[in-house]
């Protein structure tokens, strides 16, 4: 089976050259972080109940901002022949750009650290969206980071436009002798046409650090990721409340 057969030529250009820039400049980037994920749930609102998702997941921080870019391979066993569904592809790239750093002013005030122009690409079978607005950078008590991003929504297959917030978190911690990671992200959408509803869409995970067991701490991860969407996809009670096993090794 042909990987690049499911993967739709904006994504696969996005994979290429965001794989290549990584390889290329590795170096220029202040911080930088990729991990390959497994996950498998039960409980899927819309299409087959039980999946299994491979993730390719990057992160970077640069001189004058930072980038994310993740893609999901879902339905890694499906089969025509067997009547499964076959796999597909979906990914995200994210850039954002910072006003303070870019300008030399300072932004901060209070909790907030710094403004930033924010952008979104969204891409997959019959996916194609574009998102551009603000993000912040918030200094939240207990969190590693912490990210508040504000979006117009433009789907370039409906009329007009929409606007989501996006928020993303992380935080490393230690519970006795063990360590722990805990992530994830809240969307709110507004709905794009007058037929579609508004959707939330909610992933916190958490993970314990498997590795450190065996002397390779930060490097692999267990725990479960808890994936609540509410109205999926904008569908009216198509709602998920689905918890997923998942494994993060980190490259």
């Amino acid at each position: 089976m042909s990987f690049s057969r499911f993967l739709p030529q904006p994504l696969a250009a996005a994979c290429v050259l965001g794989l290549a820039c990584s390889a290329a400049t590795h170096g220029a980037y202040a911080w930088t972080s990729a991990s390959i994920s497994l996950l498998k749930g039960w409980d899927y609102a819309v299409g087959e109940e039980e999946r299994t998702i491979a993730t390719f997941e990057m992160a970077n921080g640069w001189t004058y901002g930072d980038n994310y870019f993740f893609f999901d391979y879902t339905n890694l066993t499906g089969d025509r022949e067997d009547g499964d569904s076959l796999p597909t592809i979906y990914g995200e790239y994210a850039p954002r750009l910072s006003l303070g750093k870019m300008t030399g002013a300072d932004f901060a005030v209070g909790p907030l650290q710094d403004v930033l122009l924010a952008g979104q690409l969204e891409m997959g079978e019959n996916i194609n969206r574009r998102l551009y607005g603000l993000g912040f950078d918030l200094a939240v008590p207990g969190m590693d980071y912490f990210q508040l991003n504000t979006y117009v929504r433009d789907d370039t297959d409906l009329p007009g436009n929409s606007w989501q917030v996006t928020l993303v978190w992380g935080r490393q911690f230690d519970i006795g002798e063990t360590s722990w990671l805990f992530k994830g992200h809240f969307d709110y959408a507004d709905a794009e046409t007058n037929d579609m509803e508004s959707n939330i869409n909610s992933a916190p995970q958490l993970l314990l650090d498997i590795g450190d067991f065996w002397g390779t701490s930060d490097t692999l991860y267990a725990g479960v990721e808890y994936q609540y969407w509410k109205n999926k996809y904008g569908i009216e009670g198509a709602d998920e409340h689905n918890p997923q096993l998942m494994v993060t090794w980190k490259l």
